[in-house]
């Protein structure tokens, strides 16, 4: 069967569909809504069900924009990472200029990532094998203190990444085994899960902000609508800023390809280390939300680099890639290549069309959505986003215990937003401290807890002088170091 058969292009539209709709509502990831389409799809032949994966995978991740335009409401943790630049954009310009530089950076990712899934796997597969816990430490503390630096206020970024950090150790020690935090709650154990924290700093404290400053505006107060308006918003000037920041767009989509591969990393990490990084450049809200949706999707196809070439899965989306391979009579790895030539061209065409195609059309029709969706009152609106974040966290696990969480972490997260505290570094905290705990202890166990061993791989001390590097840097231009650096010797006084 042909790639181009009507089956196959038929699986690939409705995988694209349904993966839109569950990147759009908070709660329902991507991961779900592979999980829950694999047992339609194991009676598929390998062409038709990897091209909706595919479809499933990639429209996903884009989809998680939506929410983040409409309501400050992120669908995807790796949407979080640029969430308020995002609907600040969606504020001042308009909602089809927000997503016109949402889907149009991520097609961009995505080919991007694409290109070197073509020509440079095995290549950069070899780079990521050299990575250790070492590495791995020094990259994640990396993405973690190019967050904190790129916040206007230090101290203010360092306490929400604490507290993000603090609420990720609930639970058993991933090292250890031993809980920690519980205060004797069973439902504790398993710890916070991240999707609930998440809807419940970006859903429900933006509900209790509007609550709070009483709104009794009709709507948004949108502009009326036009669709020509919004072909020109969407079209137009979005792509006329692509254009113009087409090298930051190409440096983002290389960083995420590059984050993507690496085991474990994913699209949450890519996606907070590009947007950070322009944040840090003290780049506008529209160009923090480029850098960060192109490298968002550019991991989606970086993660399928060491899964096809090797075997390895990238992050769980491939994980769940890899199952569907060996049960469809496919092994992954250099017998991928050999054996099946034919299929590994049919994913390459499935990745184009979706990157090219489905995207950007996928990204307008949102577009039309949104604006009508503006018209609504914002009172009915934002009980409908209560609603769906109700909904969403008790479906994470069917825990009634989540709602609890739920309500406690939506007050404490708009009690950190009226005191001026990042709730993006409260969620990095969540994403990136685990990660980093547990890099730091496996490689002090197998190191008998020499600290000098983070410093004797010479891959591990480029990226701690990274991380050096760019405290220095960073914190050298906020105080104007380097600016009295260059005044004359008399003057410097």
């Amino acid at each position: 069967m042909s790639f181009l058969s009507l089956e196959a292009l038929l699986a690939l539209l409705l995988g694209s569909l349904y993966g839109a709709v569950f990147g759009a509502i908070p709660g329902l990831t991507a991961t779900l809504a592979i999980s829950l389409a694999i047992p339609i799809l194991l009676f598929l032949g390998p062409d038709t069900a990897l091209a909706a994966l595919i479809g499933i995978s990639a429209t996903a991740i884009f989809a998680g924009d939506i929410g983040s335009v409409l309501v400050r409401m992120p669908g995807t943790p790796a949407s979080a990472a640029y969430t308020e630049e995002l609907h600040e954009v969606a504020r001042q310009r308009s909602p089809a200029f927000a997503l016109g530089i949402s889907a149009f950076p991520s097609a961009i990712g995505s080919l991007v990532g694409l290109g070197f899934l073509v020509v440079g796997s095995l290549g950069l597969v070899a780079l990521a094998r050299q990575f250790s816990s070492f590495e791995f430490f020094w990259l994640v503390l990396l993405g973690i203190v190019s967050g904190i630096l790129a916040v206007p206020s230090v101290l203010k970024g360092a306490i929400a990444f604490g507290l993000g950090m603090l609420l990720a150790t609930i639970g058993y020690d991933p090292a250890l085994g031993n809980p920690r935090f519980t205060f004797g709650q069973p439902s504790l154990l398993g710890g916070i899960n991240f999707l609930v924290a998440l809807i419940a700093f970006f859903g429900v404290s933006e509900v209790l902000h509007h609550l709070l400053h009483r709104s009794h505006q009709a709507s948004h107060g949108a502009p009326p609508f036009r669709m020509g308006r919004v072909f020109g918003d969407y079209f137009l000037e979005a792509n006329k800023l692509c254009w113009k920041e087409r090298f930051s767009l190409l440096r983002a989509s290389v960083l995420g390809t590059f984050v993507g591969f690496l085991p474990g990393a994913g699209s949450d990490i890519a996606a907070w280390i590009s947007s950070n990084l322009r944040r840090m450049r003290r780049g506008r809200p529209e160009q923090v939300a480029l850098d960060g949706s192109s490298a968002n999707n550019a991991a989606v196809a970086g993660a399928w680099i060491p899964a096809m070439a090797l075997g390895l899965p990238g992050d769980t989306l491939t994980a769940i890639l890899l199952g569907m391979f060996l049960a469809l009579g496919i092994t992954p790895g250099p017998e991928l290549f050999n054996k099946h030539g034919s299929l590994v061209v049919q994913i390459y065409l499935a990745f184009f069309l979706v990157s090219a195609i489905i995207m950007p059309l996928g990204g307008y029709l949102s577009a039309l959505i949104v604006q009508s969706l503006l018209r609504i009152p914002i009172r009915v609106l934002m009980g409908a986003v209560l609603g769906l974040c109700v909904v969403g966290a008790y479906a994470v696990n069917n825990n009634p215990f989540d709602l609890f969480l739920l309500a406690i972490l939506g007050a404490l997260g708009f009690a950190l937003r009226q005191g001026g505290f990042p709730l993006g570094l409260v969620v990095l905290g969540m994403v990136l401290g685990p990660l980093l705990e547990q890099h730091f202890m496996v490689s002090m166990i197998k190191t008998h807890w020499n600290l000098w061993s983070f410093f004797e791989r010479p891959l591990a001390l480029v990226l701690a002088f990274l991380n050096l590097a760019m405290v220095v840097g960073v914190l050298g231009l906020r105080r104007g170091w380097w600016a009295a650096l260059r005044l004359p010797p008399e003057e410097r006084a």
